[in-house]
């Protein structure tokens, strides 16, 4: 089946934040390179494990003086809720540290604090990264299938009440340790803006491109089986695709030769006419 990267919607689509997790990594710079050609802004969320090293280093330097946001990812991208409070807050503040000695090396001025939990697990698992009861009941259903196909699921088990306890806290964390939430004045949806989505610390999503299901490691294993699942999935979208609210999409640094999946996934959205809009923080 051929790419259908010539099909446009019908109607002008909103803007979408773009923002690209688990950087960095051996293709960043090319990632860098292409997002810069196409003038495209985004939010780099970092693997502090992956930027020991000078060379992954550098290359977040190098992003940061082409204007990009870079943004904390923890550590070692384990699951809040299996590895608790001290140690996740550990890894996020010697992260932090990272992402600040990148700032520094570049000599450009620090971004707001920005933070992601790895795989969406906020303390409560994966399959809850929220309390869908707090969104209107109306977009429940949408609300989580959002987050469940869009995420890695290894179990839909519900929260305990010390699970839920966790999530507080790291909440409260990162509100005493200067890290800001992302809920843009034009990101209007309902389903966001009266549910616990909005009031998130972290930096949740709207759109999960499921990209990560086309990676060697996972292929076949999962609902979106090729691109064009993918392409199918953006024009589908009911909320995607209408131009009342701007969105903050998910996508994925080249991990396992998926530097390809990202150009051809990027390229759609160009071709459908989204406009890439500019994160808070980003240099000009």
């Amino acid at each position: 089946m051929s790419d259908n990267v010539g099909m446009t919607l019908k109607t002008k689509p909103p803007g979408i934040y773009l923002t690209i997790d688990d950087s960095p990594s051996p293709h960043t710079d090319e990632l860098v390179d292409f997002l810069s050609t196409h003038n495209i802004p985004a939010i780099f969320f970092v693997r502090g494990s992956e930027m020991e090293n000078e060379e992954s280093f550098a290359k977040i330097v190098r992003a940061i003086k082409h204007g990009f946001v870079i943004a904390n990812h923890s550590y070692a991208h384990e699951r809040t809720s299996q590895i608790g409070f001290k140690s996740q807050t550990s890894q996020i503040a010697k992260t932090q540290t990272i992402i600040d000695h990148a700032y520094d090396k570049a000599g450009l001025p620090k971004p707001p604090r920005y933070f992601r939990f790895p795989h969406l697990d906020r303390g409560c698992g994966t399959a809850w990264p929220i309390d869908f009861n707090t969104v209107p009941p109306d977009d429940r259903d949408f609300v989580q299938t959002l987050f469940w196909n869009g995420v890695r699921l290894e179990t839909k088990a519900v929260p305990t009440v010390a699970e839920q306890g966790l999530k507080r806290d790291i909440q409260n964390w990162l509100k005493d340790n200067g890290f800001q939430k992302f809920s843009p004045p034009d990101l209007t949806h309902r389903w966001w803006v009266e549910s616990e989505l909005s009031e998130a610390i972290d930096i949740l999503i709207t759109y999960s491109t499921s990209d990560w299901m086309l990676t060697p490691r996972h292929l076949g294993r999962w609902p979106y089986k090729n691109i064009n699942d993918l392409y199918e999935k953006i024009k589908t979208d009911p909320f995607l695709t209408s131009a009342q609210s701007s969105h903050i999409v998910l996508m994925h640094d080249d991990r396992e030769e998926s530097l390809t999946i990202t150009k051809k996934l990027i390229t759609y959205f160009i071709n459908q006419n989204f406009e890439f809009l500019k994160v808070t923080g980003a240099t000009e």
